[in-house]
């Protein structure tokens, strides 16, 4: 999926799901409704709305994250801009993904998503 089409999805569950699958590393069982892991059940799927409640946002945000991953989340004439960032030796600040949106938990969550699917996660630094 590319940034162009992330950035086109609107809250709910279709953001949700690919949020839990590619952020969370979440997978449906269908069967009972909820959202798991390899250890067991995380979240029932009709309860959990990152894209939707500033909450959930948080916890996408604060789930397995590198150690030096900054986040910057501003509030200006209507829009939300969320900012992931890291140390950079040589230009000082490294941005990672940036979203501007009219609610808070949209911003981070597409933020967080675009940061994890450029493969940045991959560098724990």
């Amino acid at each position: 999926m590319t940034r162009d089409e992330i950035m086109k999805m609107q809250p709910g569950w279709e953001l949700n799901a690919l949020v839990a699958e590619k952020v969370m590393g979440w997978f449906l069982d269908s069967d009972i409704g909820y959202w798991r892991n390899e250890s067991g059940l995380c979240k029932r799927q009709d309860k959990w709305s990152p894209s939707e409640d500033i909450a959930a946002a948080w916890e996408v945000w604060e789930h397995d994250r590198p150690k030096k991953w900054n986040f910057d989340l501003c509030y200006s004439d209507g829009t939300y801009l969320a900012e992931i960032y890291k140390p950079d030796d040589v230009i000082g600040v490294r941005i990672l993904a940036q979203v501007e949106s009219k609610s808070a938990a949209e911003a981070m969550v597409k933020c967080r998503l675009l940061a994890v699917m450029e493969g940045e996660d991959e560098t724990r630094d």
